[in-house]
């Protein structure tokens, strides 16, 4: 879809089961004009209904979870990882914890729900089921204590015999009786048994399971209080070394500073339509909706049933079109799992139970998670195809689609005055006394005042994006323009801007725009470095590059490429493996994590490495970019009559790369830098090595290579990992050669 351009922002905040499903539903029947966005704290999403079995040890994480950066990539969907603080429906924006603000013309709230803290203590000594991703960080904490033990017996209470109560306490005395962890179990319920709404077998059942598995229920217990050792009620307490709480669920306190009307308990109230019942550019789904008319209890079910409908309904409206309505069903198959693989179910009037109801319920559940696991490859045609709506025609400002192909060249390219005076007037630029005139005031021409005998470093970069989160391209974009100023140990002084924006609306080109410069600010005032102007374009990606200006005083201090010695070793500050890994990435092939641990390593700046390079007297020093690691390591010997032996199993690696090797994944630009690989003089050694490739793998915003003298490595080593280079290490050492620029692998 990226030769049409965007109309309307249509943001997803949450990644819960309806937004999941929307975003499979938009994949396979997209809207041309309109521009998905999910927002959501964490790349994975978990589904409530495989948590027993997770738990129980039944599923791995994998299996239970959906890889939301994956699923984004797959569809087309922008996918921003932060979590949501607030929401401004007068502005229309959202705001994000640590980053900018970002806005929307239509808004769908999938945010799930949390257990209340509305007991006396429960914030500070219980641990809640929901989020599960919190939950399930505890209890692998707790197995690891329940092995090292060595008391006689660890108690774990759980707080609340409803289904989940109930599910997550059989589970967990499964796991504790499959491994062999002496733990006792107890479950408190405020009611007189528990599935009170359920049929008298039903309770019969569950009792006689909870009575088998030895967990001691305590009924009519109230809990009002949870201390520092005890779960309180009115007459009664009980100790515990372990309290888990899944009571009655609650809303995002966010939610109760907006102007969106709530239900008591603090969910958005919808209409028929799941649209908020008083701003129509709001709809939600799942747990966060109450909906008006037909209230029902929080459950997996509705939101999946709610999907279709939330789907339909936000490609309507942001099409001015009819909605249509959501109707909950009333009576719905239920399963709940007890420890074992055995389950019970009910679909009123009917009840049943036993080994082949668990069979049913992990069917179930595996062919809904198959939805996300198994996605299939995406042709693309369609986009050729498509023509916009004609309500976003007149948003757009043309008549067809193809009179976009009429926009002009030249200057004429370039990116409206209004939308570059909305973005600059909310940047904050750092000062510099030395810039004359730039942004400041700006003019024709940037004009600086350079200090008198300092030499002038420049340099210039672009990038095209590679991930669709403007703010997080905008700071690797400038950390990478400014590594080949770090990499000479020079200062940054100021930097002009090339910016090359999607097609789309002035106001979806200023909120780009905003996102991407609010990040790259970030790094450039971190830095000192002032922005003094720039050159907008529009095209069909979005891109970034700066021309850089630096300063340094003492040219005998610039670290070049060029300057070996004898007995010195090579130091790289970061592992490798970007180009591989964003190339799997684009083909929705690399899972979220890594991608996280890439971007991490990317946003890290090289100027403390940098200067530490220089205490530590290094002779070369360059940075790891488009050539990859070899290509960058054999200019370090050009002219010199050494070689280097280079441990090649020693090299840092990304996580996710390796496998993204081995399934014939690599950056376009493998194979050019792979020319260089005669200069190996053992490569027929190494061919079939995992990590070989990674030498001829290009990197953006890559480390640092450094050679420093070998009585000095450990220390420098030490104080790079002390200074936050956890990945920093010896990878080579210099040696005399009668061989040009001679690589040998050992």
């Amino acid at each position: 879809m990226k030769s049409i351009p965007a109309v309307k922002d249509i943001v997803l905040l949450g990644g819960g089961h309806s937004h999941a499903l929307v975003i499979r539903m938009w994949a396979m029947n997209p809207t041309p004009g309109l521009r998905i966005t999910l927002i959501s704290p964490s790349c994975y999403t978990p589904y409530s209904g495989m948590l027993p079995g997770l738990i129980a040890g039944h599923y791995t994480f994998e299996e239970t979870h959906i890889d939301l950066s994956q699923l984004c990539v797959w569809a087309g969907v922008r996918f921003i990882q932060a979590e949501a603080t607030g929401i401004d429906t007068d502005q229309k924006t959202i705001q994000l914890k640590d980053r900018p603000n970002l806005e929307y013309d239509i808004c769908s709230v999938d945010i799930g729900s949390t257990p209340s803290h509305s007991i006396k203590g429960s914030l500070e000594y219980a641990v809640g089921v929901k989020p599960i991703d919190k939950f399930n960080q505890h209890w692998l904490n707790l197995k690891q204590e329940l092995k090292k033990s060595k008391k006689d017996v660890t108690k774990v209470v759980v707080v609340g015999g409803g289904y989940g109560g109930v599910e997550v306490v059989l589970a967990m005395q499964y796991w504790t009786k499959k491994n062999d962890v002496n733990a006792e179990f107890h479950l408190c319920h405020r009611g007189k048994v528990c599935f009170e709404k359920s049929s008298l077998s039903q309770q019969k059942k569950l009792s006689q399971r909870l009575n088998e598995a030895g967990i001691h229920c305590h009924y009519e217990f109230d809990c009002d209080e949870i201390s520092e050792t005890y779960v309180h009620a009115l007459d009664e307490k009980v100790s515990y070394d372990k309290v888990f709480y899944c009571t009655q669920a609650v809303a995002a306190e966010w939610l109760r500073d907006s102007k969106l009307e709530l239900s008591e308990a603090g969910f958005i109230k919808v209409n028929d339509h799941l649209q908020s019942t008083n701003d129509e550019a709001i709809f939600a789904a799942g747990d966060i909706s109450h909906q008006v008319s037909d209230p029902k209890p929080k459950a997996g079910v509705y939101a999946v049933r709610m999907a279709p409908v939330l789907f339909k309904n936000l490609m309507a409206h942001a099409l001015r079109k009819p909605l249509i309505n959501f109707k909950p069903q009333s009576k719905f198959l239920s399963l709940s799992a007890l420890g074992s693989k055995y389950a019970m179910g009910a679909k009123k009037p009917f009840y049943f139970s036993g080994k082949w109801v668990w069979k049913l319920k992990d069917h179930i559940d595996r062919k809904f998670m198959n939805l996300f696991h198994h996605l299939s490859e995406m042709s693309g045609e369609e986009a050729s195809k498509a023509e916009l709506d004609e309500s976003l025609l007149k948003l757009l400002g043309v008549n067809s689609i193809h009179d976009l192909a009429m926009r002009c060249g030249g200057c004429g390219g370039k990116v409206g005055a209004s939308v570059l005076s909305k973005v600059l007037s909310e940047l904050e630029i750092c000062e510099n006394k030395d810039v004359v005139v730039g942004l400041n005031k700006p003019d024709d021409a940037a004009v600086l005042k350079l200090p008198a005998n300092e030499l002038v470093v420049q340099t210039v970069d672009f990038l095209k994006s590679f991930i669709d989160d403007p703010y997080i391209f905008g700071q690797i974009s400038a950390e990478h323009a400014l590594s080949d100023i770090f990499a000479m140990n020079a200062s940054p002084h100021s930097a002009q801007a090339m910016v090359q924006l999607p097609l789309a609306t002035s106001e979806l080109q200023k909120r780009d725009m905003s996102q991407l410069m609010q990040g790259a600010l970030k790094v450039l005032n971190e830095h000192g470095c002032a922005l003094i102007g720039g050159h907008t374009t529009e095209d069909q990606n979005l891109n970034l590059g700066f021309s850089v200006n630096a300063l340094k005083s003492n040219k005998a201090e610039l670290h070049l490429k060029q300057g070996l010695k004898e007995g010195q070793v090579y130091i790289l500050t970061k592992p490798l493996g970007t180009g591989a890994l964003f190339a799997a990435y684009m083909r929705a092939k690399a899972k979220g994590p890594d991608i996280n641990m890439a971007l991490k390593n990317m946003k890290q700046s090289n100027r403390k490495a940098s200067e530490l390079f220089s205490k530590y007297d290094a002779s070369v020093c360059t940075d790891i970019t488009g050539f990859g690691l070899l290509g960058h390591l054999l200019e370090t010997l050009k002219g010199s009559r050494y070689g280097v032996e280079l441990k090649l199993n020693d090299l840092p690696v990304l996580p996710g790369v390796v496998d993204a090797m081995k399934a014939g994944i690599f950056s376009s630009l493998q194979p050019q830098n792979s020319k260089v690989r005669q200069m190996i003089v053992n490569q027929s050694d190494y061919l079939n090595d995992a990590k070989y490739p990674l030498l001829f793998d290009p990197q953006t915003s890559g480390g640092l290579l450094a050679a420093v003298d070998e009585d000095r490595l450990v220390d420098c080593l030490d104080e790079l990992k002390q200074s936050g280079y956890l990945d920093a290490c010896c990878i080579g050492k210099v040696v005399e050669s009668s061989t040009h620029q001679m690589v040998k692998l050992v």
